[in-house]
């Protein structure tokens, strides 16, 4: 990473985007270089030492996934920003898991764009310039309260990259699943407690899913219904604590959890894929409230 965070290279098929945010980009003092091909950017960052890559997940010679995982592959830090349309859900968790800083949806907002980038940096700059040990407290939290009618993935990363970069030297690996766990305990929650959407709903096309989901929150007795969403970091434990409950109906977890530690069971049928991945991302995985409350922790190397 230089100094400033300044230096940002754009991957993008399409010339004319490539000369929009370029233009964009230099105009806000970035130093940028672009490349339509995504083993041309491998190539670039060989030479070159980048900040951040702003990189189309449709790229025709390599997908915005592999290009993440070859720069995993080679040990780079760089952090990038996928460029995207509609994002499916198996696609986001693995670009997560990859290290995606963040995603941005075509067309391109440039003004969202600029956000972005300059939330990447005071992460990075934050976590380069400013860990503090964890010997320095014996606990912290932070706590939301989340309206479904502001609900957003995004919201994950804001929420949690900062404040743990803050606190705490972690890998990307296990920052990335720390990210994934926060996703599907706030996913589940919004879709199946608040919302309570049936199987089928949530088979639906993205189009009329989220026609249903506007409909259900236009609802008082829905949109009124919140989530609450914690952290918490134990010295004495050397744990992370996530904890996530809804105002919902609840769920009967007893049957799903017992599937999913079974050895021979992998269960990725609605509540079931979420708690699948849970269970196998955390050392404790804890239902209460009737199902509206969920708990996992995950202890820290030492």
């Amino acid at each position: 990473m230089t100094e400033q965070f300044n230096r940002i290279l754009v991957v993008d098929d399409n010339p004319e985007i490539l000369k929009d945010l370029s233009t964009l980009l230099a105009l806000h003092q970035y130093q940028v270089d672009t490349t339509t091909s995504g083993y041309e950017a491998i190539r670039k960052l060989k030479k070159l030492c980048y900040d951040l890559v702003i990189c189309d997940i449709e790229i025709p010679d390599i997908n915005g996934l592999d290009f993440l995982e070859k720069l995993r592959q080679y040990n780079w830090s760089q952090e990038v920003i996928l460029i995207t349309g509609y994002l499916e859900r198996d696609y986001y968790s693995r670009a997560i898991r990859l290290g995606a800083a963040d995603f941005i949806s075509k067309p391109i907002d440039s003004k969202q764009l600029l956000k972005s980038i300059e939330a990447v940096k005071q992460r990075s700059l934050l976590k380069h310039n400013h860990s503090v040990s964890f010997e320095a407290f014996e606990e912290a939290q932070i706590s939301y309260v989340i309206d479904p009618i502001k609900f957003s993935h995004k919201t994950i990363n804001q929420i949690m990259n900062p404040f743990l970069s803050k606190y705490l030297d972690l890998s990307q690996d296990t920052l990335n699943e720390l990210l994934i766990c926060a996703d599907e305990m706030l996913t589940n929650a919004y879709f199946h407690g608040i919302l309570e959407l049936t199987k089928e709903e949530r088979a639906l096309e993205y189009s009329q899913l989220k026609e249903i989901i506007v409909q259900k929150l236009n609802h008082p007795s829905i949109s009124s219904r919140r989530i609450r969403f914690a952290i918490v970091i134990n010295k004495e434990e050397n744990s992370i604590r996530m904890t996530v409950e809804d105002d919902g109906n609840g769920f009967d977890y007893t049957n799903y959890l017992q599937q999913v530690t079974e050895p021979t069971s992998l269960n990725l049928d609605c509540y079931g894929r979420g708690l699948t991945m849970l269970y196998h991302l955390s050392d404790s995985l804890v239902y209460s409230n009737g199902g509206r409350k969920v708990e996992i922790t995950r202890k820290l190397s030492s």
